[in-house]
């Protein structure tokens, strides 16, 4: 580093350093990060933020904390310059020299934008206070930049375009896959207004680019049956295809309207957030008693995956004579790769404030689970599919992660009180008392069923036997 480097922390750079500054080593600023942090104006605010810490209840669980550090790459404050993530952090100088390698006044200018006090003042607003004080301007503007640049050049290049330049940067797909999870990272995160920023400046197709970020999005997307996933492990291109068209649209929207995300995980649950109305709370269900899936079952209430698929698609109807109802429910899919983004989604509109979309779906699931059988049920429903080691590890999974969850009170309420209505009309009736009896042990049932059948039939043959004969 230049000695104007390490004596000068403020974001007034001449332009022939600039270029050094930012495309050095990356460890160049690691060392200087704190230099005149005390000079750094102190914000205190009491409101949410855009881009908050995991909320202690969920980053404190033993079996959760790995799912919200980062494995491969540090985007934002939150975990910069930790050691095990500094190989990725190397390469962040070298991507933004081939992005601007042909245009270097562009990077200058672009340093420049970032470094304007109020677009310093916006950026910093995203994250918890204490987490952005310690780095001066310059360091905090070198941040953004390296950070965005890479998420961009992953996005285009590495994720969803395989570029041969890549094959230094991560030496298997395994690599690929990690740093795809570390985007969608609650505490691994940059305001989305500033990978807009830097397309601008890189002078790219935003349309292609919107059109990347949406590959990426239905890549992460949590509600997929089984067969979708299945399509994914056979060619990524075919489950970008089949996810459902509402989605797609609401995506777009959200990229191309006049309220923009506020990050990638933010436009994650955009694209899930269902839009919700006022329910009514004439009946008021019985939260703590709440029927479990076989206990459904005894009376007639069947489940099934709803069509399209939604988080506000939840339906709850009564058959024929309403001796059977059917709910149908979002179905999900869980496996290693997508437990972290519902973990992190979940982490998100908890502690951002947003609708508990999410931890609501995750408690509904939870009620309804009791033990293992109701696990096996909703897999043969189609509603819940894992690829967990046993169906007592998503019990426990729902559990663990429901424990200490604040839903959204007037979330998925009608559908409750209608299924507990339901539950409470036939529960204890002969009807239902066969049904459970035939659940229990079929072959038993039938031959209980045949036997009751034949000895009716030798009675009334025995009747008209007797009656025919007077």
């Amino acid at each position: 580093m230049s000695d104007y480097d390490q004596t000068q922390c403020s974001i007034e750079i001449p332009d022939d350093k600039i270029l050094d500054w930012i495309i050095g080593s990356a460890t160049d600023y690691n060392v200087h990060a704190n230099a005149n942090a005390d000079d750094t104006p102190q914000r205190s605010s009491s409101a949410a933020k855009k881009i908050p810490r995991v909320p202690s209840m969920l980053s404190e669980k033993p079996n959760f904390k790995k799912y919200f550090a980062p494995q491969a790459v540090s985007i934002g404050p939150y975990h910069f310059g930790e050691p095990k993530l500094q190989a990725v952090e190397e390469l962040k100088p070298h991507i933004v020299r081939w992005f601007f390698l042909q245009d270097q006044e562009a990077l200058v200018s672009l340093y420049k934008k970032l470094g304007e006090e109020e677009m310093l003042k916006d950026l910093r607003s995203f994250y918890k206070e204490d987490s952005t004080t310690k780095y001066c301007d310059k360091v905090f503007a070198k941040m953004m930049l390296l950070d965005s640049c890479f998420i961009i050049y992953f996005i285009y290049e590495v994720y969803m375009g395989g570029s041969c330049y890549t094959r230094g940067m991560f030496t298997n797909f395994d690599q690929v896959l990690s740093g795809c999870e570390d985007l969608f990272l609650l505490e691994n995160q940059i305001p989305f207004k500033l990978l807009q920023v830097v397309m601008s400046f890189l002078k790219t197709d935003n349309n292609n680019f919107n059109n990347k970020i949406q590959e990426l999005i239905h890549e992460n997307y949590m509600l997929r049956s089984s067969d979708q996933l299945r399509r994914w492990l056979k060619s990524i291109l075919l489950c970008i295809r089949s996810y459902q068209r509402s989605g797609q649209q609401r995506l777009e929207s959200e990229l191309t309207g006049d309220n923009e995300p506020d990050h990638l995980l933010h436009l994650l649950y955009l694209t899930h957030a269902p839009k919700y109305g006022y329910l009514s709370k004439e009946y008021n269900y019985n939260s703590n008693n709440f029927p479990t899936v076989n206990q459904l079952l005894d009376v007639g209430i069947h489940f099934k995956p709803c069509d399209p698929i939604s988080l506000d698609n939840v339906r709850f109807s009564k058959g024929w004579f309403e001796f059977s109802a059917a709910v149908q429910l979002p179905p999900i899919t869980l496996w290693s790769r997508n437990k972290p983004v519902l973990l992190n989604l979940i982490a998100y509109e908890t502690g951002s404030g947003k609708d508990a979309c999410f931890a609501s779906y995750v408690c509904l699931l939870r009620s309804l689970i009791g033990n293992h059988e109701d696990v096996r049920v909703l897999k043969k429903a189609g509603v819940l599919q894992h690829h967990f080691g046993t169906d007592n590890e998503v019990m426990d999974f729902f559990k663990e992660i429901a424990a200490d969850l604040a839903p959204c009170s007037l979330t998925y309420i009608q559908l409750k009180a209608n299924i507990q209505r339901y539950y409470e009309g036939w529960s204890n009736t002969p009807i239902s008392e066969l049904r459970h009896e035939y659940r229990k042990s079929p072959w038993k049932f039938i031959s209980l069923l045949g036997a009751s059948i034949a000895l009716f039939l030798t009675a009334v043959q025995t009747y008209f036997a007797v009656w025919s004969r007077k």
